[in-house]
């Protein structure tokens, strides 16, 4: 019995001869008539129309190559009972990028049934691979097909095809090429897990407070996976330790969609499947979305990183204080403070309190009290309060004759508070993919923008919840205020699908809707380098189906989204500039400190 491989000295010898091969090819590329590739494919001489074997080369002495009919005719010796990397054909000096898709194609045949292995690899490590495949080749010539994402970067990558134990054939070989595939927003496990999301938020009516959260959680998990894998950019958590342990057979790079589909599955079950949600069926699609160049290795261990990442993160989020109900103290007496709307209790009213995910507490953006107001009686006899009260009856109201018609329609637009819609942050979730299709973005560019934007949103409802219980101040919404002078009567533009009157229950100050809408576009301008990307904009409401919305830049749709809730007849004017300023804040924050490039 021959003594057990030590596979470390193997990746040794090997890198050596890989370096000397490599070195052959270099002197190979300056020869005359050099090989060239069609435009966008990383093979040069893939045809072998111009009768030459160059750059290609052969690690066995006893393996030949010629070009015959502008085929490649690889001959190879008995190598039964050996490796199949014993005997290899490979192609040095062409670059992969970390998480773009590619497509391997080539023709084969052989003068034998006999298999034979395909594989991109770092040229560092060798066989550690971004694809690696095995096929049954027959006498007939047959065109093979295997799209991957590569989960690393590496300047000089090799293909390589792998003839080794086997008994002694000719292959033919033909029409070789590897491409740079253009980004597929269908394929990408970055939105497809961020449209599961959604539609959760939609099947179990959660609130903006724990649905953000639950949301940065996952985005984070993904975000992590990804970095883990490719080694991109810094991790929001933890950073998996990716190693190569193993034989020669078996070093394989870990798919990057498998990393991300386990993070996100393992979280989204955590979250939500003691409400019973089964996410079962949506990782077998996720599945069925990943290219055709993976395999059983590759998922295994991407697998691994993905359950870590997500591990790591949950864990984190144990003891934050999302869980804590202490009841809230409604001061019914109090004129100016919140009391209940609709019947419904305060929802929330502990959530200032959460531990932020970036924010070093919920009250580090604090605003002013509203119109700077020491308490209720001060801030109700002040005019501004009389003025925007004011506003409020007269263009929040049902049945109001001063709001226009658009404003009508900006203000349901933007609502999204009733159950079976995705509610405000799975609002603007939907804007940042209709933001990253239209700028083409990739996994690593969207794992980046979705963990960002989630970190944000979820730190927007920390602060803007800090801002409406934690303060001296918990204001009453403005249908309380006018029923207080007026009497009833008076009711917002704001329904349920049943046309029944609504007003969100916690207090008004300061508007999350446009706190959420302050932190999204802070960190949406400061990624793409610019306010100024205009797109059309759609809703989950019941009261505004169908309609599209054309917005000129981030800072528009923010503000549009802020001035919708006086139009809906919810908040004052001053709950929208403060949730504004402070949304802003805790975006430009998120952005400067977390998943730093």
């Amino acid at each position: 019995m021959s003594p057990p491989i030590n596979p470390q000295q193997i990746r040794r010898l090997l890198s050596a001869v890989l370096a000397v091969a490599l070195a052959g090819t270099l002197t190979a590329l300056v020869r005359p008539a050099p090989a060239t590739a069609a435009p966008g494919d990383l093979i040069l001489n893939g045809t072998f129309d111009n009768g030459s074997t160059q750059p290609w080369w052969t690690r066995l002495a006893s393996t030949s190559t010629t070009v015959n009919a502008g085929q490649l005719r690889v001959r190879t010796s008995a190598t039964v009972g050996k490796p199949v990397w014993e005997d290899l054909v490979g192609h040095f000096e062409f670059g992969v990028t970390a998480a773009q898709p590619y497509r391997l194609q080539f023709d084969a045949a052989a003068d034998v049934n006999r298999s034979l292995r395909v594989s991109v690899s770092r040229a560092d490590t060798p066989f550690t691979s971004a694809v690696d495949q095995s096929v049954t080749l027959t006498s007939s010539m047959s065109r093979y097909t295997f799209d991957f994402v590569s989960p690393f970067g590496d300047p000089k990558a090799v293909l390589l095809f792998h003839f080794g134990g086997q008994a002694a054939s000719t292959v033919r070989l033909d029409n070789v090429s590897l491409t740079p595939l253009a980004v597929n927003p269908a394929t990408d496990p970055i939105l497809y897990w961020n449209g599961v999301l959604l539609a959760t938020y939609k099947a179990l009516d959660l609130p903006p407070t724990s649905s953000s959260r639950e949301a940065a959680i996952l985005h984070a998990s993904m975000h992590d996976a990804a970095v883990s894998v490719t080694g991109v950019g810094n991790p929001y958590r933890v950073r998996v330790p990716v190693s190569y342990p193993g034989t020669m057979d078996n070093v394989v790079a870990p798919s990057l969609h498998a990393a991300i589909d386990r993070a996100a599955y393992d979280v989204l079950t955590a979250l939500y499947g003691g409400q019973g949600q089964s996410y079962a069926q949506a990782l077998a699609t996720a599945v069925a979305l990943r290219p055709s160049g993976v395999n059983a290795a590759e998922v295994a261990r991407g697998d691994t990183v993905g359950a870590a990442a997500a591990a790591a993160n949950l864990q984190a989020r144990a003891n934050d204080g999302f869980d804590n109900n202490a009841a809230y103290p409604v001061q019914e007496n109090v004129p100016g403070a919140w009391r209940p709307t609709n019947g419904k209790a305060a929802v929330g009213p502990n959530w200032g309190l959460v531990t932020p995910f970036a924010l070093t507490s919920g009250r580090q953006f604090r605003p002013g009290l509203p119109a700077g107001a020491t308490g209720y009686a001060d801030l109700l006899g002040k005019q501004e309060y009389r003025t925007q009260v004011q506003e409020i009856r007269d263009y929040g109201g049902r049945t109001s004759t001063l709001r226009t018609p658009e404003q009508t329609q900006i203000a349901f637009f933007w609502a999204n508070d009733l159950g079976g819609t995705y509610k405000p942050p799975g609002q603007l979730f939907a804007h940042t993919r209709i933001v990253s299709e239209q700028r083409q973005l990739g996994i690593l560019a969207n794992a980046r923008l979705f963990g960002l934007v989630a970190l944000a949103l979820a730190d927007a409802a920390i602060a803007a919840w800090d801002a409406k219980y934690q303060t001296p101040i918990d204001l009453w919404r403005p249908v309380t205020a006018i029923e207080a002078t007026e009497g009833p009567g008076w009711q917002p533009l704001s329904k349920t699908r049943e046309g029944v009157p609504y007003t969100p229950p916690f207090p008004a100050y300061i508007s999350g809707h446009a706190t959420f809408a302050g932190a999204w576009s802070a960190v949406m301008k400061r990624f793409f380098g610019t306010d100024a990307i205009a797109f059309d904009a759609t809703t989950d409401d019941p009261h505004a189906v169908g309609v599209v919305r054309h917005m000129t830049g981030f800072d528009d749709a923010a503000e549009e989204n802020a001035l919708s809730r006086i139009y809906l007849g919810v908040h004052y004017r001053f709950d929208a500039d403060a949730g504004l300023a402070t949304g802003r804040s805790v975006g430009a924050y998120v952005f400067a400190n977390r998943l730093r490039q």
